[in-house]
Formats: structure tokens, sequence, C-alpha cells
């Protein structure tokens, strides 16, 4: 009967060591899910928060200011057309404008180098994240150059060679019809820009949607 019991005793022993065991990892993985729902909270938190700041910065500055100097370069080749040139002079100063601006990325950038980014468990989330800063952001940086060299490539250029800087006039009115396409050329990029732009602050929008509803 002694011996019965010892055994008892020793399976109950056992049985207590496995469940402490398995007790032990199941507090260790709900306090390390905790943690990672914790980080991910924060991390969406501060990908709002720059993707909210990114928005008003588009709307409230570089869209707009972009459209007015698309409708400046209207008026511009309007003038160019009539040989107006007193007027063009006087608009020409529109012609140095570069309001440029791509997304910020910092947040996005550090998830992706420290794997951070399958917190997020939803595929559908992970490719949309991908789409927009690895698709459209990069999309933007690469319209914004495409605009810059062709300001410092043709269009300073010119200036430089037919205009006076200081004064913002022309000096050799024969050489106004290369002015005038290469404004064509540049108009329609910063048109193209825009566009993007635009395009950026609807998939911001709809990116800002998705994450808030983590976690609800």
């Amino acid at each position: 009967m002694k011996k019965r019991y010892q055994w008892i005793n020793h399976l109950l022993n056992f049985i207590a060591v496995i469940l402490g065991v398995y007790l032990a990892f199941f507090i260790n993985d709900r306090a390390q899910a905790s943690a990672e729902r914790k980080e991910r909270d924060l991390l969406v938190a501060s990908m709002i928060t720059e993707l909210a700041s990114d928005v008003e910065t588009f709307e409230d500055y570089h869209i707009p200011v972009n459209r007015e100097q698309v409708a400046g370069l209207d008026s511009i080749l309007t003038f160019l057309t009539e040989g107006n040139i007193e007027s063009l002079n006087r608009k020409l100063g529109i012609v140095i404008q570069v309001e440029n601006f791509s997304p910020n990325t910092s947040v996005y950038d550090s998830m992706k180098s420290s794997g951070k980014v399958k917190l997020f468990a939803n595929p559908a989330l992970q490719k949309a994240l991908s789409d927009f800063y690895d698709g459209t952001v990069l999309e933007c940086k690469s319209k914004n150059q495409v605009q810059g060299d062709f300001f410092l490539g043709e269009v300073i250029k010119w200036l430089i060679a037919n205009a006076d800087l200081t004064e913002m006039v022309v000096l050799n009115e024969g050489e106004l019809v290369p002015l005038k396409n290469t404004l064509v050329i540049y108009q329609s990029l910063i048109r193209e820009k825009v566009a993007h732009y635009e395009l950026i602050v609807e998939e911001s929008r709809a990116l800002m949607g998705a994450l808030q509803t983590i976690g609800r």
C-alpha cells in the first residue's frame, strides 16, 4: 500500500512539474504577446502621426504652390506665343520656383529593417504598406528628381545663357522658341508631380484608416 502511495505521489509530482513548465511557457507567451501588441500599437500611432503630418503638408502647401506654378507657366507660355516680352519679364521669376516634397518614411524604414512589419499580422495590410512605401513613395521621389534634373539641366541652362538672373529679364529674344519648348515640357513634369502628390494624399488617408482599425 505504501509503494502504491509513493507511486501516486511521484505521478502527482510529475504532473505538477509538467503543469508548472506549461504554465511558465503560457505566461511567457502571454507576456511576449502583450509586449508585441504594445510595440505594434506604438508603431501604428507613430505611423498615423507621420502620415497625417505629410497629408497636411501636401494639402496646405506643396499641392497649391505647385498648382500656382502650373498656372503661372500657362501665363508665361501665352506671353511667349504673343511675343509679349514685357509681361513675360514680369512673370519670369515663376520659372525658378521649385517646391518638392516626399513623404516621411522613418517609421516604415525602421520597421522594415528590424523585421517589425510582421507585427501587423494582416497580409493585406502588409501589402498595403509595401505598395505605398516601396511603390508610391519611391515614385514620388523619382518624379521630384526628374523635375529637379530638368530644371537644372534645361531651364537654368537657358536662363544663364539668355537672361539676367539678378533682374529676371530676358536678354536674348532670339531664343524664345527654345524657352517655350523647354517650359512646355517643364510644366508637364510639374503637372505629373502634382497628380502624384494628390494620389499620395488619397493613399495616405486610406492607409491611416486601415491602421486605425488595428486592435479594435
